[in-house]
């Protein structure tokens, strides 16, 4: 294992994971009014609050527009190049065992039909830099909270 380490890390990883003490179940949480919430539904729902609590609240019409950083004197994003090889390069790093995101779309699937989107990707990509427009799509967010273990947590609020 040690020696495929590089190429292989979910193996090891896998492996650590079996090894570890720590549980990985979330909860119970204390709610608003300091009640103990403990169903799964009601976690998320506290999960869901916090979230929110901490983000702005838009509508998708009312997305705000981020500044173009690397603007240069309206000539707009510079020094970007998107390519069919770049665009097929990045597809061929997609891992086959990973979850489809947000668009339901598999890594697998992705993989399965490069050769035939890499063109229309490219496409797009450019259109998106020479517009200076973001699809409305592509501003939303999936926010998932994932636990990180208590270790990580403690270590995070004492570096705060």
């Amino acid at each position: 294992m040690a020696e495929n380490i590089k190429k292989d890390t979910k193996s090891f990883y896998a492996y650590v994971k079996g090894k570890a003490k720590v549980g990985r179940n979330i909860g119970p949480l204390i709610g608003d009014k300091n009640e103990v919430v403990d169903s799964a539904e009601g976690m998320s729902q506290e999960f869901n609050k916090f979230f929110s609590s901490v983000f702005t609240k838009e509508t998708s019409e009312e997305v705000a527009e981020a500044d173009w950083v690397y603007k240069d004197n309206d000539n707009g994003l510079r020094d970007i190049e998107i390519t069919e090889k770049i665009v097929s390069e990045k597809l061929a790093r997609l891992r086959d065992d990973k979850a489809a995101g947000s668009d339901d779309l598999l890594p697998r699937f992705l993989n399965a039909i490069k050769q035939e989107i890499v063109c229309s990707l490219v496409i797009l990509f450019r259109k998106v830099l020479s517009e200076e427009a973001v699809p409305v799509d592509w501003k939303k967010a999936n926010v998932v909270p994932i636990f990180k273990g208590a270790r990580e947590v403690l270590q995070r609020i004492i570096d705060l």
